[in-house]
This record gives structure tokens, sequence and C-alpha cells, in this order.
């Protein structure tokens, strides 16, 4: 989720936002749950926080800074 606009962006393997920039990448088998941005852009700064929907929900926010030039 963005949580700039409370945007969710994907769930499992699916993308739900229309920038194709964004996508999940799950290698099988495994835990791991990565969130890909292709061609970030400084207006993707912010925070993004990942959620499992467990009871008690297990969550964790993560600080995103853009910085700098962008190469071409």
């Amino acid at each position: 989720m963005r949580k700039r606009d409370l945007h969710i962006l994907t769930s499992n393997i699916f993308t739900y936002t229309g920038d194709a920039r964004f996508s999940v990448i799950h290698p099988d088998p495994g835990d791991d749950w990565n969130l890909r941005i292709e061609y970030v852009q400084k207006r993707d700064s912010g925070i993004y926080e990942c959620q499992v929907n467990t009871e008690p929900k297990i969550n964790l926010a993560i600080f995103l800074s853009v910085e700098g030039e962008l190469l071409r």
C-alpha cells in the first residue's frame, strides 16, 4: 500500500494500479515478497506498507527516498 493516497498497489501476485511501473516479485518457493518500481521517479518517494492479513495484523512500513538525477 502507498500511504500517501492509501492506494493498494498489489495483493498476492496481482497488481491493482494502472501504473505499469509497479509489480510484485515472489520467487517460488519462498516467503519473500518484493515490490518492484521500474523507472523510479522523485514523486515515488514516501511510505510504502506491506501488510499480512493475520490476527493480529502484521505490517511493515518502509520509507523510500528517491534522490539524484535520473539515468537514461
